[in-house]
């Protein structure tokens, strides 16, 4: 199989997985193939019949930061890059003697609104400790796209690194958290500064633009038609093979 069809082909696949989830009540990390919903709360019991939620607390009174450690990231098919070279280490920290438990961090458009059903996720995450795991997004076309918690214990300071798909502009970037303290304390929206793509010219491929807009039904459309034209392809070479191998 070419490249080029397994990387629609992942594509593909990854375009059916339309569940939004929860990320903090789970204790150990956000479920495989789920990303945060904003629009989802925990909730209470308020009597027998009747339940209320548990807002997320005010960023006002937040005491955790999103931090890089640089400013932007590079076209990794430039000359003398190597595959995988250039990362994003991200870092989510607590302020001193203050902890959380519970958090689910992904690389998304700038400035882009949390409450956004369209939201897309960027890149790949790559834990460094054992705190931390990957997950993946519903719009993270081509690889893992979020990073979650692996346990409820008391935590100062996670890290972890990003890489950014190959080739591809995505603009300005930025990284989204959730951060959970206790069942009823937790904060949305946490945000890290911008990073900037460099070094890209030219068009942006097929699969750069469906990365830059995962909901784009025009682009999904494309993308399934040439992953169909790459398989009668495959089949006709196949069975031609299969001809020249009977007659000899």
């Amino acid at each position: 199989m070419s490249t080029m069809l397994k990387k629609l082909a992942k594509v593909t696949e990854i375009l059916v997985i339309v569940c939004l989830t929860t990320v903090y009540c789970f204790w150990n990390g956000a479920p495989i193939n789920t990303c945060l919903s904003s629009a989802t709360f925990h909730t209470k019991v308020l009597n027998e019949t009747h339940m209320g939620q548990y807002l997320p607390m005010n960023n006002s009174e937040m005491n955790y930061t999103l931090t890089v450690s640089k400013l932007e990231y590079k076209n990794l098919t430039l000359p003398k890059m190597k595959p995988k070279q250039d990362y994003i280490r991200v870092t989510l920290r607590a302020a001193p003697n203050d902890y959380f438990r519970g958090f689910f961090v992904q690389a998304t458009r700038a400035d882009f609104p949390l409450e956004a059903i369209n939201r897309p996720a960027y890149g790949t995450f790559r834990p460094l400790d054992a705190n931390s795991q990957a997950r993946r997004c519903r719009a993270a076309v081509g690889g893992v796209g979020g990073i979650t918690h692996t346990n409820n214990r008391d935590k100062n300071v996670v890290s972890f690194d990003w890489y950014p798909p190959a080739s591809c502009n995505l603009g300005n970037v930025q990284f989204v958290a959730t951060v959970v303290k206790q069942y009823n304390e937790y904060w949305v929206d946490v945000r890290s500064p911008n990073v900037t793509g460099i070094g890209f010219q030219g068009e942006r491929g097929i699969l750069c633009q469906l990365y830059n807009d995962p909901f784009n039904t025009g682009i999904q459309q494309e993308v399934i038609r040439l992953l169909s034209q790459q398989q009668q392809q495959q089949g006709q070479q196949q069975g031609q093979q299969q001809q020249a191998r009977t007659a000899g």
